[in-house]
């Protein structure tokens, strides 16, 4: 008989997929966000926290003897929002910017929201979130595209507060889907994964 007198583990391994070289672990304080600069500078400056969204497929449950059901992949994704807190400026500039981009959504009647032409701000604008390695160089970035307000979170003012704490407020957006991108390391963009 020719059996395989292999051990499992190394079995297993040589149908895993590669490790990879680089065993830095990345670190909460490694991103940067960027949106439409022209017209949200202040939102990208001040960002202090980003959460990246979850993204859920419903599975499909086919009824079988003596179980409950056997779940099949689903055909949908649904996301997350994504959520992020910024500092409040003295002159509260990045809250004016979001308050006006909300006010503009309910206030603009649109037509077509692939129009791009037009000389006002969009009520559409993509966000782009830059992982950075431990020497603050983007290797990916995810790319959220058509992005839209959905909050804007409480300010809270205390008199007991201590100094050396800020103001933060929260912002949330909804989107059509995102791209996960690879950065080479002379900067080009690759690996376009799109989600």
């Amino acid at each position: 008989m020719g059996f395989r007198k292999e051990p499992l583990f190394l079995g297993i391994n040589k149908d895993m997929a590669t490790l990879t070289t680089n065993l830095n672990y990345l670190q909460p304080t490694s991103f940067k966000l960027s949106l439409d600069r022209k017209n949200y500078p202040n939102l990208e400056f001040f960002c202090q926290t980003v959460t990246h969204p979850g993204m859920l497929m419903s599975s499909v449950e086919q009824p079988y003897q003596k179980i409950t059901g056997i779940p099949f992949p689903g055909d949908k994704l649904t996301f997350n929002e994504l959520s992020a807190d910024i500092i409040l400026d003295e002159d509260m500039q990045g809250y004016s910017e979001m308050f006006q981009w909300i006010r503009r959504l309910l206030d603009t009647p649109i037509k077509n929201p692939l129009d791009r032409t037009s000389t006002t701000p969009p009520t559409y604008a993509d966000i782009t979130l830059h992982i950075l390695s431990s020497h603050n160089n983007t290797t990916k970035q995810v790319r959220y595209l058509d992005c839209i307000p959905t909050s804007l979170g409480d300010i809270n003012f205390e008199s007991t507060s201590t100094g050396d704490t800020y103001i933060t407020f929260n912002a949330s957006f909804r989107f059509n889907y995102f791209e996960l991108l690879g950065v080479t390391t002379s900067g080009s963009i690759e690996n376009v994964i799109s989600i």
